[in-house]
């Protein structure tokens, strides 16, 4: 079990950290590059890329959960100051607050599974 977890969370590392560099180049890039869902509400957007971002970078770095969960909220209140830089762009408060819900909603997606991952391991 040991083994397959920690494949998975080798797994979850390549996998956060390019869905981080996609939340780089989707905040920082003009608005008609910013790749997009259809049918799917900017908020959603925003909320679903921070909780995939936010669980797995979470679930990647288990002893460093709350280091990590921290910066990315960080990265969150970074990234929408400097969309002040492109002109196409704008910061707004709203924003941050739905990336920051999908983080924090992603760190208890990653809670749940390493909690549900124990107590697997211990009925086996």
């Amino acid at each position: 079990m040991t083994d397959s977890l920690d494949h998975l969370r080798r797994i979850a590392t390549i996998l956060g950290w390019c869905a981080l560099l996609v939340i780089l180049f989707s905040t920082l890039s003009p608005l008609d590059l910013r790749p997009h869902i259809p049918e799917m509400g900017a908020d959603a957007e925003r909320f679903l890329a921070y909780l995939a971002t936010g669980s797995m970078l979470a679930f990647a770095y288990p002893r460093q959960r709350w280091f990590v969960l921290g910066g990315v909220v960080l990265l969150a209140l970074g990234l929408e100051w400097a969309q002040s830089w492109e002109a196409t762009r704008h910061g707004r408060p709203h924003d941050v607050v739905v990336k920051i819900l999908g983080t924090l909603a992603g760190g208890c997606l990653a809670t749940s599974l390493d909690y549900l991952a124990r107590r697997l391991r211990r009925v086996a």
